[in-house]
């Protein structure tokens, strides 16, 4: 894509009001553009400059859509066709709450569905309920703009590049359409968290902690290791964050135990 020959259809569109010689210059950029389709305009603008002004502009602007996108004039041919087989088969389907022809819109096919609401709708997230109406509605614009691309496409001097900026539009709106009814289709409520009971580990190592306390505290004589269990039994309440009374501090102590860093 040549980034120059973009910037010089900007510049030319951004003059308010061009000279003769500019709009030649215009015509020119329009021929380079697509040499088969716009001979004609081109033409034209090398002996009337001013009167064909809107022409040139128009499908400058146009092109300058078209490069914007990221297509060459070769590959909005396919970017067309691709666009149109996914609308229609998006059309195929009606969403039940939509009429089956507006005026000034395309005749319904004989061929549609109608796609139904999931039958938990009204129990849904409102969220999620809302992408329903919007995608009906993005439904209608679609139908709206195909007709108008039908229309297009009908005339004796149609070229693909002229109906590409539909084409995008409705590429946008099927992309947006699809990804929502996905979504909608697809949404299930989080799976409920079991109960879970109130005696957590913790709590047991805390009781555990304290009966060994309580237990070894009772001995008449202690041992080398009835003192390693109270001080174990003391660093796991520490740890845990839980309290001791005074009086059990006070023994504690008493016994060599520390508890300094009881909290």
């Amino acid at each position: 894509m040549d980034k120059e020959f973009t910037k010089k259809i900007e510049a030319f569109l951004g003059i308010e009001k061009p000279t003769d010689e500019e709009i030649i210059e215009g015509a020119k950029l329009l021929l380079q553009c697509n040499p088969a389709h716009e001979r004609g305009i081109y033409n034209s603008a090398m002996k009337r400059p001013q009167s064909m002004l809107p022409w040139v502009r128009t499908d400058l602007r146009k092109y300058l859509g078209i490069r914007k996108r990221g297509l060459t004039t070769p590959e909005v041919k396919k970017f067309n066709e691709d666009t149109i087989a996914a609308v229609r088969e998006t059309l195929a389907k009606v969403p039940e709450d939509v009429a089956e022809e507006e005026e000034g819109e395309e005749p319904p096919s004989t061929s549609q569905l109608r796609l139904g609401k999931r039958v938990d709708h009204d129990a849904l997230p409102a969220d999620i309920q809302a992408l329903w109406a919007k995608n009906s509605e993005r439904w209608k614009k679609m139908r709206a703009l195909h007709y108008q691309l039908s229309l297009l496409i009908a005339k004796p001097d149609y070229a693909p590049c002229d109906g590409n900026e539909l084409c995008y539009q409705l590429r946008q709106l099927d992309t947006d359409l699809r990804n929502d009814y996905r979504r909608y289709d697809e949404w299930q409520p989080a799976p409920e968290k079991p109960i879970e009971e109130v005696v957590t580990d913790n709590v047991k190592t805390i009781q555990n902690a304290r009966t060994a306390i309580s237990r070894n505290l009772a001995r008449e004589k202690q041992t080398e290791a009835s003192l390693q269990k109270l001080q174990d039994s003391v660093n796991t309440l520490v740890a845990l964050k839980q309290t001791l009374k005074p009086e059990t501090i006070e023994r504690l102590r008493e016994l060599g135990i520390s508890v300094d860093e009881q909290g």
